[in-house]
C-alpha cells in the first residue's frame, strides 16, 4: 500500500514537472530572431535559446566586456577569450554543447578515414542543457546557467595570481540584458559575473571597492563561421607571421603530418588581374570613442599608417583606421576595435584576434592599449629636458615625444591583429620595422641639450611593407604561390632585413647580436657608451626643475629613476654579444647568410662596456640628488616606480647602484651563456673564454683602491654581489662541469688559507695579490665577511646527487616509454 502511494506521487511529480516544462509560453518573453534565437525574460532572470541547428559547426567565443583593472592580475576591459568550433548534438533529453577537436584532421573523400581520426582523439562537452521543448525540430533549452557561468576564469585567474580563493556565485549574477543582441551572424549575450572568496593578494584589493567580492562582465559570443571562400596561406618562419597548426594523419608517408598556415584578415581585390585594385571589402578598425584627446588623434594618425603597406601590396584604399560608430558594441566580432583601456599600474598593450581555427582567418582583430603607457614616456622626457624652471613656459616636447610613442604604438598592436609578429631586430636596420619594441632615440649636442624631434618614427618601415605583400599580395594568376611567396622573402632577405622574433629576444640567454628589446643603434655596445654619456651628463644637472611648482619634493624619484636606469636595457642588449651568435631563421637554399660567432672585437668591446657600467663613478646618484631627496610625505608613499630602500623611509644612495650591478652581473654570468663561453674558445682560441672574462672582471671588481667614502661603499657592495653571482652560478643546474669548475677554483684563489692558525682564520686576497688593507678597519671587515662567505661554500659538501641527465631525443619506431605499461606489444 505504501510503495502504491510512494509510486503515485512520484508519478504527480512527473507529470507536473512534464507539464511545467510543457507550460513555457514563449508568447510572454521578449523574443530576438538572429544566428540563434533568444527569448528573455527579465522578471524571472530567465534567458531560454532556440537550437533549430543540429551538428552544425559555428563560433563560441568569450570575452569579457568589464574587467578587473590590474595589469598584475592580467583581466582587462576587452579581454578576448578563447575561441572554439562548437556544435550542438541532441542525446536523449539533453542537448549538448560540444567543443570539436581540430588540432588532428583527416581531409580524404574517403569518410571511413576521415571518422578514424575524429574517433581517435577526445571533443569536449562544455555544457549540458536540459531539453524544455522539441517543436518541430526547434529546441528550446533554459540556457541561464550556461551564460552566468565563469567562462573566463576569472576565479582561476584571482587564484592563480595568488590573490585569493574564489568560486562563481550564481545569487550574485545575472544576464545583462541591454547588451544582450542578436544579428543574423552572431548572437551576443552578456552577464553579471560576480565570483567571492578570501582575498590574500594586494593587487585585488587596490583595484575592487570589496575585495571579497570580485564582480564583472563577461560576453558569450555564437558567430557563424566564415564560408571556405578564403585561400589559406602556408606559414614560414621567415615571414614575420603568426600561424595556426594542426596535424594531418591523411598526410602521403614523406611529407609533413603538422600543418602551418598564417594568421590574415581576408583581403580580395575587385580586379585579380590589375596591379592596383581597390577590395571586396576592405579591413577597418574602430577606435574606442572613450579616448580622450589628443590621444585620440594620435592613435587614428599612427594606426592608419598601414595603409602604405596595403598598397605597396597592390591595394587601394583596402585599409583605415576611424572612429568607432555611436552606439557600437567593442565585443562585437563585426568590428575590429582599437580600445583605450584603463588599469591602476601601468602595463603591457597588446593585439589580439578571433580567428578561424580552420584556416588561420582573422575575423576580428581586437587591440588593447594601456592607458598609463603614455605617461612613463612623458616622464623619461621629464627627466632629460627638466622643463620646469621658474618663469618659463612648460615644454611641449615632453608631449609631443609622448604622442610620438602612442602613433608607433597603435601601428605595432594593429600589426598584431594583422597577423605580424615582434621583428626585433629592426632596431639595427634603420627602424625597418613598427614590430620591433623602441627605445626613444635621444640626441644630445656638446653643450647638453636634448633633441627628442626623432624620438620615435613617423610611419611604417621597409620590412612592414615586405611583410604585408608577403601575407595579403595577391598571387598573379599562373604564378606558382609558393615560388611567388618564396621570391618575396628573398628580396625582403637582399634588401638587407632580417627577422628574428621574440624566443630568440626574450631568453635570459639569448645570443643574437640585434635581436633585443627597448634598444636603438647598430652596434649595441657603441649605443651602451652613447646612452651613459647622456645619462651622467643629464644626472649632473638634474634638481628641482624635474619637477612642477606645488609638487612635493620626495616626487623627484619618480623622475629620476628613469633618468638612472636609461640604458638598463641596452646593457642586456651588450651582453648579449659576449659568447654570442649571429643567426638567422634560415631555410634549406635561400639566400640568408650562415650563422657565425660574433667576432673577438665585439665581444671584449661589449664586455668592456659592461664593466665601465658598474665603475662606482657611474654606479653612484650624485650628491646633489642625495641632497634633495627627503622620505616620502604622507599620502606619497614609496611604491613600484620608485628605488627599494633598506634605509626604512629614506631614500637608500646604494639601492640604484645595486639594480644596475645585479643586471650586469645577472646578464653576464647566467649560466648558458658561461657555457657558450667556455665552448667558443674551444673551436676557436681568437675569441674569449669563460675563464678569461671571470678572471678579468674579478680584477676589474677587486683591483682599484678603497676609500672610505661613499664611493668606497659602493665598491664594497659590487665585490660582495660579484660573489653572490658566482656562487650562484656555481649551484646552477645548467651550468656545465667545466664552468662550475673554473668559478670554484676562482672563489678558491680568493681566500688563502692560514694553515698555521688554529682557528683557520681567512686572510682575503685578490688575484692582483693586493696586501689587505690593514689601515682600515671597515674594508678589512669587509674582506673577511667575504672570505667567510666563500669559505662556508667551499666547505659545504659537493652535493652527491648528479645534475639530471638530458633526455635522448625518441628513437624507437613505437615512441616513447610508457612506464604505466606491464608489457610491450
Amino acid at each position: 500500500m505504501k510503495k502504491n502511494i510512494l509510486l503515485s506521487f512520484l508519478l504527480m511529480f512527473l507529470l507536473t514537472e512534464g507539464s511545467i516544462a510543457q507550460a513555457i509560453d514563449k508568447s510572454k518573453m521578449d523574443k530576438k530572431e538572429g544566428f540563434f534565437t533568444f527569448y528573455t525574460d527579465e522578471d524571472k532572470g530567465k534567458i531560454y535559446l532556440e537550437v533549430d541547428k543540429l551538428d552544425y559547426e559555428f563560433l563560441y567565443v568569450n570575452s569579457m566586456p568589464a574587467g578587473v583593472g590590474s595589469n598584475d592580475i592580467g583581466l582587462d576591459r576587452g579581454q578576448l577569450g578563447r575561441t572554439r568550433i562548437v556544435e550542438f548534438r541532441k542525446a536523449g533529453n539533453k542537448l549538448l554543447l560540444v567543443h570539436k577537436n581540430y588540432d588532428f584532421r583527416a581531409y580524404s573523400e574517403n569518410p571511413s578515414e576521415v571518422k578514424a581520426v575524429k574517433d581517435a582523439f577526445a571533443e569536449s562537452v562544455i555544457w549540458g542543457f536540459e531539453i524544455s521543448q522539441n517543436d518541430n525540430g526547434k529546441i528550446l533549452v533554459d540556457a541561464t546557467g550556461f551564460f552566468l557561468q565563469d567562462a573566463h576564469m576569472v576565479a582561476e585567474k584571482l587564484g592563480s595570481s595568488r590573490q585569493g580563493s574564489y568560486k562563481p556565485d550564481v545569487s550574485r549574477s545575472a544576464i545583462y540584458y541591454p547588451m544582450t543582441k542578436n544579428f543574423p551572424k552572431n548572437t551576443e549575450v552578456e552577464a553579471i559575473v560576480t565570483v567571492t572568496g578570501t582575498p590574500t593578494g594586494g593587487y585585488i584589493r587596490s583595484v575592487t571597492p570589496s575585495p571579497e567580492s570580485v564582480t564583472v562582465r563577461q560576453r558569450h559570443s555564437f558567430i557563424e563561421l566564415p564560408d571556405d571562400g578564403y585561400q589559406p596561406r602556408e606559414f614560414d618562419p621567415r615571414s614575420g607571421y603568426f600561424h595556426i597548426s594542426y596535424m594531418d594523419f591523411t598526410s602521403p608517408i614523406g611529407e609533413p603530418i603538422e600543418k602551418k598556415f598564417i594568421s590574415r584578415h581576408r583581403l580580395e581585390k575587385k580586379d585579380p588581374n590589375a596591379a592596383v585594385s581597390e577590395p571586396v571589402k576592405p579591413i577597418i578598425y574602430y577606435l574606442d570613442r572613450g579616448t580622450p584627446e589628443p590621444v585620440r588623434s594620435a592613435l587614428l594618425e599612427g594606426g592608419n599608417w598601414w595603409a602604405e603597406a596595403f598598397e605597396a601590396a597592390g591595394f587601394k584604399n583596402a585599409y583605415k583606421v576611424e572612429l568607432m560608430p555611436e552606439g557600437a558594441d567593442p565585443m562585437d566580432v563585426r568590428y575590429n576595435v582599437i580600445q583605450w583601456v584603463h588599469r591602476s599600474t601601468r602595463g603591457w598593450s597588446y593585439g589580439s584576434s578571433v580567428r578561424d581555427p580552420r584556416t588561420g582567418e582573422i575575423i576580428k582583430g581586437h587591440v588593447t592599449l594601456g592607458s598609463l603607457r603614455v605617461r612613463q614616456d612623458f616622464l623619461i622626457a621629464q627627466g632629460l629636458l627638466q622643463p620646469f624652471e621658474e618663469g618659463k613656459p612648460k615644454n611641449p616636447k615632453m608631449l609631443e615625444m609622448a604622442l610620438a610613442r602612442l602613433k608607433q604604438l597603435s601601428a605595432h598592436e594593429i600589426g598584431h591583429t594583422l597577423g605580424l609578429a615582434h621583428a626585433y631586430t629592426s632596431s639595427a636596420s634603420n627602424r625597418a620595422s613598427v614590430m620591433d619594441y623602441p627605445y626613444p632615440m635621444i640626441k644630445m649636442d656638446n653643450n647638453g641639450n636634448i633633441d627628442l624631434s626623432d624620438a620615435y618614427d613617423d610611419k611604417i618601415g621597409d620590412w612592414d611593407k615586405w611583410a604585408i605583400q608577403y601575407g595579403y599580395a595577391t598571387v598573379p594568376q599562373g604564378e606558382n604561390e609558393k615560388k611567388y611567396l618564396n621570391k618575396i622573402l628573398e628580396d625582403t632577405y637582399s634588401a638587407g632585413h632580417t627577422f628574428i622574433s621574440d624566443v630568440d629576444s626574450r631568453h635570459p640567454s639569448g645570443s643574437h647580436p640585434q635581436a633585443h628589446l627597448w634598444d636603438n643603434g647598430t652596434s649595441a655596445s657603441q649605443e651602451l657608451i652613447r646612452l651613459m654619456a647622456i645619462r651622467k651628463k643629464k644626472m649632473e644637472s638634474f634638481g628641482l626643475n624635474s619637477i612642477n611648482e606645488g609638487q612635493p619634493e620626495a616626487l623627484m624619484e619618480e623622475v629620476f629613476v628613469p633618468l638612472f636606469l636609461m640604458h638598463r636595457y641596452q646593457l642586456e642588449a651588450t651582453a648579449k654579444l659576449i659568447g654570442g651568435l649571429d643567426y638567422t631563421y634560415k631555410v634549406k637554399g635561400d639566400n640568408q647568410r650562415i650563422q657565425s660567432r660574433i667576432n673577438a672585437t665585439e665581444q671584449n668591446r661589449a664586455f668592456t662596456s659592461l664593466l665601465n657600467a658598474i665603475n662606482p663613478n657611474e654606479l653612484a646618484v650624485p650628491e646633489h640628488v642625495l641632497d634633495r631627496l627627503p622620505p616620502r610625505p604622507m599620502g606619497y608613499y614609496r611604491n613600484r616606480e620608485t628605488f627599494p630602500s633598506r634605509n626604512g623611509l629614506n631614500f637608500d644612495p646604494l639601492a640604484p647602484a645595486e639594480n644596475v650591478v645585479d643586471m650586469v652581473f645577472g646578464f653576464l654570468f647566467e649560466a648558458g651563456r658561461t657555457n657558450r663561453l667556455h665552448q667558443q674558445y674551444l673551436f676557436d682560441k681568437n675569441l674569449p673564454s669563460f675563464k678569461n672574462i671571470l678572471e678579468r672582471t674579478v680584477n676589474f671588481v677587486f683591483s682599484s683602491p678603497y676609500e672610505e667614502s661613499y664611493h668606497g661603499e659602493i665598491k664594497i657592495m659590487v665585490e660582495n654581489k660579484l660573489i653572490d653571482h658566482l656562487i650562484k652560478l656555481a649551484n646552477d643546474p645548467i651550468a656545465t662541469s667545466s664552468v662550475k669548475a673554473d668559478v670554484r677554483r676562482t672563489l678558491k684563489d680568493l681566500v688563502a688559507s692560514n694553515v698555521n692558525s688554529l682557528d683557520k682564520r681567512y686572510r682575503f686576497l685578490t688575484l692582483t695579490n693586493r696586501r689587505t688593507n690593514t689601515s682600515n678597519n671597515s674594508y678589512n671587515n669587509h674582506n673577511m665577511y667575504l672570505a667567510d662567505k666563500i669559505t662556508a661554500f667551499l666547505e659545504l659538501p659537493e652535493k652527491v646527487s648528479t645534475p639530471s641527465e638530458i633526455s635522448v631525443p625518441d628513437g624507437a619506431p613505437i615512441g616513447s616509454e610508457d612506464l604505466s605499461c606491464d608489457f610491450e606489444y
